[in-house]
């Protein structure tokens, strides 16, 4: 069995958002030597329309729901705005 050429990291999300609310994203990486990083990081999003958000107690349910509440649309569909 050949070595991967690539190593593999988990990577978690989260997003901070500063004093007057304006939200950023860190990225908190696993290293092979044990350690973690966790780095700022700035990336293009389009948020969906907000009543396609879903709300719920777990984030499973929120997922669940948010299945449904897309019901098979095209991403053309969800991140056009009318």
């Amino acid at each position: 069995m050949s070595e991967s050429p690539y190593v593999m990291q988990k990577v978690d999300w989260f997003q901070f958002r500063t004093a007057d609310g304006k939200p950023f994203f860190v990225m908190v990486a696993s290293l092979p030597n044990g350690f973690y990083t966790a780095v700022p990081v700035q990336l293009q999003v389009t948020p969906a329309d907000h009543s396609l958000m879903a709300l719920a107690a777990t984030p499973e349910t929120a997922l669940e729901q948010l299945q449904t509440t897309l019901g098979g649309k095209s991403p053309e569909e969800i991140f056009t705005h009318s």
